[in-house]
């Protein structure tokens, strides 16, 4: 398993199986990776006992210890919308107050005003991304 992979996968142990098919998991504290130093641990905090609940694909009792791995291709999705939209809205701000006005304080201030719009459109989004990935997180049991 690559350094990446593992940066995307975390241990944890099944504490709940509900009839809906979702089970709550309880993940160890976060691993720290060489690549960043444990930044990518989900937001979640590193006390043991974090919980969260997901759907399971596999059938899974309570205490089997499992692997939830996140897909790559929904984190880089999430992270393209989510650092692309305000750096592109930074950008065409500026670039319209530079445009439009043709001076260096409206520059920054189309900069500053693509940064709010920006700001305000992406604060549902990050919501629906994590949402959106955490639903096709998989999980797979470990021996």
């Amino acid at each position: 398993m690559s350094a990446r992979q593992r940066c995307l996968a975390a241990e944890a142990i099944v504490r709940s199986v509900d009839a809906d098919g979702y089970v709550e998991l309880e993940f160890d504290p976060a691993a720290r990776c060489a690549g960043c130093s444990g930044l990518c641990a989900w937001m979640r905090s590193d006390a043991a006992g974090a919980r969260i609940r997901l759907p399971a694909a596999v059938a899974v009792e309570p205490g089997t210890r499992v692997r939830v791995s996140l897909p790559t291709d929904r984190v880089l999705s999430s992270a393209l919308v989510l650092f692309g939209l305000p750096l592109a809205s930074l950008l065409a701000g500026g670039a319209g107050g530079a445009l439009v006005v043709g001076t260096d304080a409206a520059t920054l201030a189309g900069a500053l005003l693509g940064l709010a719009v920006a700001f305000c459109t992406t604060r549902g989004l990050r919501r629906r991304a994590e949402r959106a990935t955490l639903a096709r997180a998989m999980l797979e049991p470990r021996g």
